[in-house]
């Protein structure tokens, strides 16, 4: 063999080696690029994190939120927070959400309104009325829908209630438990009524996840707001306490609330007559009165002018 040779050799060895260092180089240094975009990114993030950015001093936001009652331990935050529970809205954003509405619908409703009273003919004491009539609009029409919100959601449960309890009578007397019970009980009636099933829902999956039943029960009656759910709960935690049998509970729980809401039928049904004598004196009376006494009003006026 040649010197000749063993140079080629070595030079196309060299090469190769320069060519592959030199992919192997550029590969690092893009991974490298790369993870320092990740890591100036993951930075970013933890200064957002830790010092949010706001556009007022955060001890002015601080203050206020302490002078207007908004903090998150306040009582107001947490009635709020209570009803929107109980209107359906428990993720952990509804209470910015709705104070946010509320704060937009106070500042808003006047502004909207004070062009068209900024004109000649309105004094500025009916400007001024006018425009905290419509403060005063929008501080309490998020209230007073919330309100509304849980109130008509109560009813549905309430109305819920009593084919829910006795599916699940029938369900623990077929030998099921009564975790088992109420995840049967919110499966079946989830196409029908899904208020309450999504309620129970959330019962099963905190128990599942290892929370106590009794706990998530007393969750589900101050979700819901609803006596009856909270007498329910009351009488399954107790029947749990004392070793009572939980299908004898359920079968006398449901015979009462039959029998509750037979006797509020009752009860409304009793109140027509009453609702109805309104209606009777203002709209019916006239009207017959008219059909009765009117051909003797016209023979009598007849007679009269006759002679």
């Amino acid at each position: 063999m040649s010197l000749s040779l063993i140079m080629f050799g070595l030079l196309v060895l060299a090469s190769v080696l320069s060519i592959m260092r030199f992919f192997d180089k550029v590969r690092s240094d893009r991974v490298r690029d790369r993870l320092q975009v990740v890591q100036k990114k993951t930075e970013q993030l933890l200064v957002l994190t830790e010092k949010p950015v706001s556009i007022l001093p955060t001890g002015l936001v601080t203050r206020l939120e302490e002078l207007l009652g908004m903090t998150t331990d306040s009582p107001k935050i947490k009635e709020i927070k209570k009803s929107l529970a109980q209107a359906g809205y428990d993720s952990e954003r509804a209470v910015s959400m709705f104070m946010g509405i509320r704060l937009g619908l106070c500042l808003t409703l006047p502004m909207l309104a004070l062009p068209y009273l900024l004109q000649p003919q309105f004094s500025l004491g009916f400007l001024l009325l006018i425009e905290y009539l419509l403060f005063s609009a929008g501080y309490f029409a998020p209230l007073l829908a919330l309100t509304h919100l849980v109130q008509a959601r109560r009813q549905k449960i309430k109305t819920e209630l009593p084919d829910a309890l006795d599916l699940m009578v029938v369900c623990v007397e077929a030998g099921q438990g009564l975790n088992a019970a109420i995840k049967r009980v919110g499966d079946e009636l989830m196409a029908s009524s899904p208020i309450l099933p999504r309620e129970l829902h959330k019962v099963n999956l905190e128990i599942n996840a290892g929370g106590n039943r009794e706990q998530a029960l007393r969750d589900l009656a101050e979700r819901t707001g609803v006596e009856e759910v909270a007498s329910l709960c009351n009488i399954l935690i107790q029947s749990e306490r004392f070793g009572t049998s939980i299908a004898q509970t359920l079968k006398v729980q449901s015979d009462t609330l039959r029998t509750a809401r037979r006797q509020k039928l009752e009860e409304l049904a009793a109140k027509t007559p009453v609702k109805l004598v309104f209606p009777l004196i203002l709209f019916i009376f006239p009207a017959l009165l008219v059909v009765v006494v009117g051909p003797a009003v016209i023979r009598v006026s007849s007679s009269i002018m006759n002679f």
